[in-house]
């Protein structure tokens, strides 16, 4: 049965993958089989969040690394080692990883995703005029800042029976998108303006976790600062008194009627 253990999660994308490698698997492998006395076998993976994964399958020692590692420094090595070594108790190594990691996020944060053409203007509610209000509004400290691009995902018929996500920021990408069947003219622009301003603010606040726990997604700040938004309060009841309509016109592939 395996088992693994994880250091911080951050996001990872094409660009960091491509930079030049210098450290390769089999290098990894010799230096990590070497400092911690056991045979490790390394490969170099894709995973969006999860940078780091060690597993421990019937008495060996697996490692899949993104593969950004492959350029990692002789102190970020050093750290993962340690780590790996002694878990949560090394303190530094975590930091050092933490740093790391982080600025290999702040990296592919400041280049421009590829590959996406989003639309922003809908039939009844046009995305990038929400976005540039907020901006305007609720995020005058952010002023400056490189904004994801934003738009209207694909118009598709959802499975689900339950549940629906209205909204999504992808870290990878940094791309925001609205589910398709916000754009009504039955929901009201508030209420859509409402899930734009949810999906920024995860783009302004979303980071790589700390001390070898899992990334966290609402955290006390964003809570405290959604919490805060004008329309924070009525947009839940808007929500929790037509989401059954919402998934039955997901499901249909349909925008939403009342």
């Amino acid at each position: 049965m395996a088992t693994s253990s994880h250091v911080p999660e951050a996001a990872q994308g094409e660009h960091l993958a491509r930079r030049a490698v210098v450290f390769e698997e089999s290098d990894w492998q010799a230096f990590l089989t070497e400092e911690l006395g056991t045979e490790v076998r390394v490969r170099f993976g894709r995973a969006r969040h999860q940078v780091v994964r060690v597993q421990k399958v019937r008495g060996k020692t697996l490692v899949t690394l993104s593969k950004f590692f492959g350029a990692a420094p002789r102190d970020v090595r050093e750290a993962l080692a340690t780590w790996m070594r002694s878990g949560k108790r090394a303190r530094k190594a975590t930091r050092t990883l933490d740093v790391w990691i982080d600025e290999r996020v702040r990296e592919l944060a400041h280049e421009a995703p590829r590959g996406h053409r989003l639309e922003p203007r809908g039939a009844h509610h046009d995305l990038a005029q929400l976005a540039a209000e907020l901006e305007k509004t609720e995020f005058v400290e952010e002023t400056g800042r490189k904004w994801p691009p934003i738009g209207w995902g694909r118009a598709q018929a959802s499975r689900s029976r339950r549940s629906l996500r209205l909204g999504s920021y992808d870290p990878v990408d940094r791309v925001v998108r609205l589910h398709p069947v916000l754009d009504s003219g039955d929901v009201p622009r508030w209420m859509v303006r409402y899930i734009v301003f949810h999906e920024l603010l995860h783009a302004v606040l979303d980071r790589p976790a700390h001390d070898g726990h899992r990334r966290i997604i609402h955290g006390p700040q964003f809570r405290l600062r959604e919490r805060a938004y004008p329309d924070f309060a009525r947009a839940l009841e808007w929500e929790r008194e037509h989401i059954t309509g919402l998934i039955r016109a997901a499901r249909a592939g349909k925008p939403f009627a009342a």
